[in-house]
């Protein structure tokens, strides 16, 4: 694979965006949010709302049932077969369609998601109705630091810690967001072997990871990083919740 586009495509022929399997198996201490939790307090029985890079769908579910409509838009086509097939709900509905170019009429939404999809501010706001609000979790640039350090490379290796954040701040107030809620925190996880590589081959954390000539790598981590509740690496998540005004 040679792009994100092509990445994400393999994994939604395989198994969708869907890691709520992975997820039950996972240690996780120290998380300060939930990002369905915090969706949940700013929707109500008359809102629209959209979810970015929606991926096969599975944030959606508990979150339609409180609100009038909810549309997903992701450009996998895989991903949005598999969305359809998840999602058997009235008022929820699935676009190919991607961010830079927002498949909708201006000011038709209430609430816009996302949930470590990229952005563009300018049609996110475009789309929103005025006062609407925009609310995205991203990955910090911290996160599986130690897994990263072995290998010497990774998703936004190397980067200055609180770049990121700061950066999206900036795009959003350019456009004419406000900003309501800005957090981030940093977890520790805990992963079996198997549960490791396959969060691995399914995410973009060690680009072009490959389990076979990867191996010498993850016999490190595992030897350096191993604990009784399995091998600890970090999660490192920021949040920001944004107005249009």
């Amino acid at each position: 694979m040679t792009g994100k586009k092509e990445f994400y495509d393999s994994v939604g022929k395989r198994i969708g965006w869907d890691f709520s399997k992975l997820d039950k198996r996972v240690t996780v201490r120290n998380q300060k949010w939930d990002f369905v939790a915090v969706v949940k307090k700013y929707i109500n029985k008359n809102c629209t709302f959209l979810d970015l890079g929606t991926g096969s769908g599975e944030k959606i579910i508990p979150l339609a049932k409180n609100c009038k409509r909810v549309c997903g838009i992701d450009n996998s086509k895989y991903m949005i077969t598999k969305a359809k097939q998840n999602v058997k709900l009235k008022n929820a509905e699935f676009k190919i369609g991607d961010n830079n170019s927002i498949p909708y009429q201006n000011k038709t939404f209430d609430l816009i998601t996302s949930r470590h999809a990229p952005i563009n501010f300018k049609e996110a706001h475009r789309v929103l109705k005025e006062g609407g609000l925009l609310i995205t979790q991203q990955v910090g640039e911290r996160d599986k630091q130690n897994i990263k350090d072995v290998f010497g490379r990774g998703q936004s290796y190397g980067k200055t810690h609180g770049k990121l954040i700061t950066d999206h701040i900036k795009k959003a107030q350019d456009v004419g967001f406000n900003v309501l809620v800005k957090d981030h925190y940093h977890s520790t996880e805990f992963y079996k072997v198997p549960d490791l590589i396959f969060l691995l081959e399914h995410t973009p954390i060690i680009p072009k990871f490959n389990v076979k000539k990867d191996i010498s790598r993850l016999r490190i981590i595992e030897k350096k990083f191993k604990s009784k509740f399995g091998i600890r690496t970090s999660s490192c998540r920021f949040i920001l919740v944004l107005k249009k005004m």
